[in-house]
C-alpha cells in the first residue's frame, strides 16, 4: 500500500504539475497574443504618428509660404501707396500750376485789354497777333 500511496501521490504530484504546465502554457499564450495584439496596435500608433508628422511638416511649409506671400504683398502694398501718394502729389503740383496759369492769363488779357484800350490804333495794330488755325497747319 506504501508503494501505492506513493504512486498515486507522484501521480497527483505529476497531474498537479501537468495542470500548473497546462495553466503556465495557456497564461503564456493569452500573454503572447496581448503581447501580439500591443505590437499590432503600436505599429498602428507608430504609422499613424508617422502621417501626422508628415501633415505637421507640410501645413509648417505652407504657413512659410503663406508668411511669405504675406510679406511679399506688404511689401508690395508699401511700395504702390508710396506711388499713390506721390502721383496725387503730383497731381495737385499739376493743378495748382495749372490754376496759377489760368490766374496769370487772366491777368495778361485784362493788361492787353487795358494797354489796347489806350494806346494808339498804329501801336495795336502793330502788336503781334496769335496765328491764325489755318497758318498752324
Amino acid at each position: 500500500m506504501r508503494r501505492q500511496a506513493g504512486v498515486t501521490a507522484v501521480a497527483a504530484v505529476a497531474g498537479i504539475a501537468a495542470l500548473a504546465a497546462l495553466g503556465a502554457g495557456f497564461f503564456a499564450w493569452q500573454k503572447t497574443s496581448e503581447a501580439d495584439r500591443v505590437r499590432s496596435e503600436l505599429t498602428i500608433a507608430r504609422r499613424d504618428l508617422d502621417k501626422a508628422r508628415v501633415d505637421v511638416k507640410k501645413a509648417a511649409q505652407d504657413v512659410a509660404a503663406a508668411a511669405k506671400e504675406v510679406k511679399d504683398l506688404k511689401v508690395a502694398t508699401e511700395r504702390l501707396v508710396a506711388e499713390r501718394d506721390a502721383v496725387r502729389a503730383s497731381l495737385e503740383t499739376a493743378q495748382a500750376a495749372g490754376d496759377q496759369m489760368r490766374g496769370e492769363l487772366a491777368l495778361v488779357k485784362d493788361q492787353v485789354s487795358y494797354l489796347s484800350a489806350r494806346s494808339p490804333k498804329e501801336v495795336v495794330r502793330g502788336m503781334p497777333k496769335a496765328p491764325s488755325p489755318a497758318a498752324k497747319r
